[in-house]
């Protein structure tokens, strides 16, 4: 039996090459702002897991060592942990610290505290040493996104509310 040959090649004309490209533009151009959203969300939410952070150590530490810490709000836009009655220098200068950036902002309110309007400079946040603290609410904004985070003062767990 003879072999027939045909005229026609296999493969892809340029045609269906460039609405294949067409397509693939497409998509990844709608995916763009959804993945950029993922991984600012992200941001946020690592700012709040490093806060907590802070917060899950002020209260082991003062029930661990059966003294007070302190959360405290400086003018140097400055968020620092030490205890209430430093004993030394680097203790004054504080255990851990979180710079606020400019494009940031870290508000403490204290409900039972005699302060107003939110965080005013020098704000102290309480840790006793029986492993309670002052009731506080939280507030965080960045470019990224915001949170506010209300903790429990026998628990020390923070109810969540990303914005």
């Amino acid at each position: 039996m003879a072999r027939r040959y045909s005229s026609y090649k296999s493969g892809f004309t340029l045609l269906e090459v460039i609405l294949a490209l067409l397509i693939a533009s497409l998509v990844i151009t709608l995916a763009i702002p959804s993945l950029t959203g993922v991984l600012e969300g992200s941001k946020v939410q690592n700012s709040f897991a490093d806060f907590d952070a802070m917060v899950q150590e002020a209260r082991s530490r003062s029930v661990e060592e059966a003294r007070n810490y302190v959360i405290v709000w400086g003018r140097d836009k400055t968020v620092l942990l030490r205890p209430e009655d430093p004993a030394n220098k680097k203790e004054a200068e504080g255990l851990q610290k979180w710079k606020i950036e400019k494009e940031e902002m870290l508000e403490l309110h204290l409900p039972a505290a005699l302060t107003a309007k939110g965080t005013t400079p020098d704000a102290i946040w309480t840790f006793w040493s029986t492993g309670v603290c002052e009731p506080a609410e939280v507030r965080y904004k960045g470019k990224e996104g915001a949170w506010s985070a209300v903790y429990d003062p026998f628990t020390i767990q923070a109810e969540v509310d990303y914005d």
